[in-house]
């Protein structure tokens, strides 16, 4: 079983994201239709709290950034960011995006985790480095190993730079049904920090990836942590007054189960989704989901705008 304080974070985490609306793709469409970064702004704070905690952490003793090692940049983890991101223009929802609406009642989201874990097990390490004589990627360690000195700068002018902006622009306001982007991004990165601090990977992609490579078994205890984290969404969205039960059309379905194959494809060569691309890759600055993340969001930036320019 997890410990109680895992479980509390894990549930936090699930249940301000609910309330925050966290989705990429929301966030890009926000940018573009109504030229407000507030959404983006909150992605900041995210990652920022999350660094300041790990930070902390280092500083007391713990080796937070030496926990999750990257790969040096390259083609590859490019190739994996656009087709994530095309992934989620196709489904509609980006990794956050999907289980929120999943736990909001919309059934045809199954068909993309499903997808994900689908293209996961046919496109795994090895068989996608011999399908395309991949070569072998380099060990990349978080540059911020050894200087949580310089974490804690970083991630704390993010941070105050984040909030500023946010709070200049909407002060404490909170959506219809949700909370404060203040309140929720900065729990949520905080509680992602204090995670990863405690030397658990929480990001859900990561265990679609650990099922299909055969790194981990069905069980309830390696399953724990996402069940909670669906718990907590689901939770949100009934209290919100969000949840409302849909079975989707046979399109909705489709794009969904297209969008999930093309996510997981993305998530096999990143690796990860966009939330490890997120709160693992911007926090601990990997290489190579720095730039897979930096490809995913202009892919949904470029679909976008072009969408937007048709019409």
């Amino acid at each position: 079983m997890l410990p109680l304080s895992t479980t509390a974070l894990l549930f936090l985490i699930g249940y301000s994201s609910q309330r925050s609306g966290v989705c990429m793709l929301r966030a890009v469409r926000e940018v573009i239709e109504r030229r407000r970064v507030h959404r983006l702004a909150g992605f900041t704070l995210a990652a920022a709290m999350a660094m300041v905690v790990m930070a902390l952490a280092g500083l007391g003793g713990a080796r937070p950034f030496a926990m999750i090692p990257g790969t040096a940049p390259d083609a590859i983890a490019v190739a994996g960011g656009v087709l994530f991101g095309l992934g989620s223009l196709l489904s509609g929802y980006c990794a956050m995006g999907t289980l929120a609406a999943l736990t909001a009642g919309d059934l045809s989201r199954m068909a993309t985790i499903a997808a994900m874990f689908a293209a996961a097990l046919l496109l795994g390490p090895e068989m996608s480095s011999a399908a395309l004589m991949l070569p072998p990627r380099a060990i990349a360690p978080s540059p911020l190993v050894g200087h949580a000195g310089v974490a804690l700068a970083v991630g704390g002018m993010l941070a105050v730079l984040a909030t500023g902006y946010i709070h200049r622009r909407i002060g404490w306001r909170s959506p219809r049904g949700g909370w404060s982007p203040l309140i929720a991004m900065g729990l949520i990165g905080g509680a992602s920090g204090l995670l990863f601090a405690a030397d658990r990977n929480w990001v859900y992609t990561s265990r679609i990836a650990d099922l299909a490579y055969g790194r981990s078994a069905l069980t309830l205890a390696v399953w724990a942590g996402p069940l909670v984290l669906l718990a907590g969404m689901t939770i949100a969205a009934i209290t919100g007054g969000m949840f409302r039960l849909r079975k989707g059309s046979r399109s909705d379905w489709a794009r969904a189960t297209s969008g999930g194959l093309l996510m997981g494809a993305g998530a096999t060569l990143v690796p990860g989704g966009n939330d490890t691309m997120l709160f693992t890759g911007v926090t601990l600055l990997l290489p190579n989901l720095l730039l897979a993340y930096a490809a995913f969001v202009a892919t949904l930036f470029a679909a976008l705008m072009i969408r937007r320019a048709r019409g």
